[in-house]
Parts: structure tokens; C-alpha cells; sequence
């Protein structure tokens, strides 16, 4: 019986090892299409560095073969699919300046969009990655309204700038907390400016009534009541100052 299980242990061990072997097999030598198939099957099996092997050997040995294209796509999906997306986007980009009217072109851009849009952190940290992933989804957006990919990157786009105005609004609270009016007027001003077409205009301008009637400033607060009725008239903020029973936020 131990004897037995000996064997089968040991058969299991070499059908493993080869097993390994076969996916571990040297990429020197390998066809295009060889090289592309490895890859493909590799990055289907989710084995993303081995992918990214093959289809990196590809791109070198192979730079003017036809399907480069489609060889460094799937690359920069190696790197996505590794959660590297500072690497996947700049693979992605790069795919799409070089070739801008190839098969590729649109899928590239969006995946630059998406890549950034994985980066994007939380409201209160630096918004850096945000901003990217905003200005890429609007360039697929601008240079491919037909693409499939355009409604995606609309959604994300929304997502991404009421992320961006909530930094600004959120800095106006923190000075607003601190009777720090002056500056929670920059950020809540410029809230308005920059992004009147998100969530947090209505908010902004809610805010600046408060603050004007703290600093008895009573044109000011005319001023931004008026535009908060005219601009945003089904709003909450809206709805509860022509309530008179509702006080200002």
C-alpha cells in the first residue's frame, strides 16, 4: 500500500513538473504566431507575467510584423490585469499616439481611461491620478464619439468630476468649520467655476449664502440665493431656502 501511494505521488510530482515545464517552455525560437497564441493562452489563464514575456519577445523580434498592434495591446493588459496600471496606461498610450487611427486606437484610449480611473484615490488625497483619467476619458470621448467605448468613458467621466469637485468643496468646509470665510470662499468659488455641472455646485452656493450672511455682506448673499434659485431651481438647497420654514444649510 505504501508502495502504491509512492508511485502515485510520484506520478502526480512529474505531471506537475511537466505540466510547469510546458508553460515555462523557452519564447527563442517560438513563430509569431506561436509567440501570440502563447501569449494569448497565457493571459486567458491569467498567468500575467508569463504573458507579458510573450508578448514583450513578440514586440521585439517582431516590430513591423502585422499584428504588433494587437501584440502590445494585449501586453498593456498583462499590465492591467497585474493591477500595474501606472505601467498599463503608459503602455496604452503610447499604443495609441503610435498608431491613432489603428484598430486599436479606441480600446487603447479607454484602457488609458480606465487604467487612471483604477488610481484614483480618495476625495482627500491628491487628486493627481483623478485629473488623468478625466482628461483621457474626454480625449476618447472627443476623438471616438462613435466607439463602443464612448458611453463607458461618458460614466466614468461623471464619476471622476464630481470626484474633482468634491475635493474643492470639501476644502471650503474645512476652512468654512473654521470661520475661515475668506479662504472657504476661494474653494467654494471655484467649485462653482470649474465644475458648475456637478453635485456639489447647489452645495457650494448653499455655503456662500451662509458665509455672506456671517459677514453681513447682504449683496453677496442677494446675489448667490438668486443664482442658486435660477440655476439650480429643483435642487435641495434650492427647495429649502423657498421653504420659509427651512433654514439655511
Amino acid at each position: 500500500m505504501i508502495k502504491t501511494r509512492s508511485l502515485v505521488f510520484v506520478f502526480v510530482v512529474m505531471a506537475a513538473s511537466a505540466g510547469c515545464a510546458a508553460r515555462s517552455q523557452p519564447l527563442q525560437g517560438l513563430s509569431p504566431e506561436q509567440l501570440l497564441e502563447r501569449g494569448q493562452t497565457l493571459l486567458n489563464d491569467r498567468k500575467w507575467t508569463e504573458s507579458i514575456a510573450a508578448f514583450e519577445t513578440f514586440v521585439i523580434q517582431f516590430p513591423t510584423h502585422p499584428r504588433v498592434q494587437e501584440a502590445r495591446f494585449r501586453m498593456a493588459e498583462g499590465y492591467y490585469g497585474k493591477k500595474e496600471y501606472i505601467t498599463a496606461g503608459a503602455e496604452f498610450s503610447r499604443l495609441a499616439s503610435d498608431y491613432p487611427a489603428g484598430p486599436y486606437a479606441d480600446d487603447a484610449r479607454f484602457k488609458v481611461c480606465e487604467s487612471y480611473f483604477r488610481l484614483s484615490p480618495k476625495t482627500q488625497l491628491d487628486q493627481q491620478y483623478t485629473k488623468s483619467a478625466y482628461d483621457h476619458c474626454q480625449s476618447l470621448i472627443a476623438y471616438f464619439p462613435d466607439s463602443e467605448f464612448a458611453e463607458r468613458a461618458k460614466v466614468f467621466s461623471v464619476d471622476l468630476r464630481n470626484k474633482l469637485a468634491e475635493k474643492e468643496f470639501q476644502a471650503g468646509e474645512f476652512y468654512f468649520k473654521r470661520n475661515a470665510f475668506d479662504s472657504a470662499i476661494i474653494y467654494y468659488e471655484t467649485t462653482l467655476r470649474d465644475y458648475a455641472d456637478s453635485e456639489q455646485a447647489p452645495r457650494a452656493l448653499s455655503r456662500l449664502i451662509s458665509v455672506y450672511q456671517s459677514l453681513g455682506y447682504k449683496e453677496e448673499e442677494e446675489a448667490a440665493r438668486q443664482r442658486l434659485l435660477k440655476d439650480y431651481p429643483t435642487s435641495p438647497e434650492a427647495r429649502a431656502i423657498q421653504s420659509p420654514a427651512t433654514a439655511n444649510p
